[in-house]
């Protein structure tokens, strides 16, 4: 995880040693260390940590996939479509940990803001319909199973877990 805080120091030193020859040599020769320093800096509080999370994710470490998602301070910052991947690997995160609540806050907020993928919102919407499912508001989970069908997914996986809901809310609705 020092790989992912360590973007922030690096602009901060390119600013640091731009200041440095600035003032020692003259601005033109440092307008270069500023506009470095400067990208990076932006870059760090727009795109965040997010996708190293949800690659941890994806590989199941997550415990990782936490300390990286939590080390974003200002997540409205981020640009929307990394803000939609925040949530969703919150909401996985609380998944993971059985608070639901949780989960569905920020899931239904990744699905608010817009994932990049169908698969993502496939897996989101299914993961939603899941949490309904569990606290036995079967309208709600037969809603987001059709919106998770809805998602042009080619995934499995997805699809298994599609027909599994389809077969547990038949009876229930």
């Amino acid at each position: 995880m020092f790989l992912a805080r360590i973007r922030f120091l690096i602009g901060i030193v390119i600013l640091a040693l731009g200041a440095l020859i600035h003032f020692n040599v003259g601005f033109s020769s440092a307008w270069y260390m500023y506009l470095a320093g400067t990208i990076i800096l932006v870059t760090h509080f727009l795109f965040g940590n997010v996708m190293l999370a949800f690659g941890k994710l994806n590989k199941g470490e997550v415990d990782a996939a936490e300390d990286l998602i939590l080390q974003i301070k200002r997540p409205d910052f981020l640009l929307k479509t990394h803000q939609a991947y925040y949530y969703f690997v919150l909401g996985m995160i609380a998944l993971q940990k059985k608070q639901a609540g949780f989960a569905e806050q920020h899931l239904k907020r990744s699905l608010d803001l817009g994932l990049r993928t169908d698969t993502d919102n496939a897996l989101v919407a299914i993961n939603i319909a899941h949490v309904h499912f569990v606290k036995k508001e079967y309208k709600l989970a037969d809603e987001f199973r059709v919106k998770a069908k809805s998602f042009d997914s080619d995934d499995l996986l997805i699809k298994k877990n599609l027909k599994k809901l389809e077969g547990a809310l038949k009876g229930r609705l």
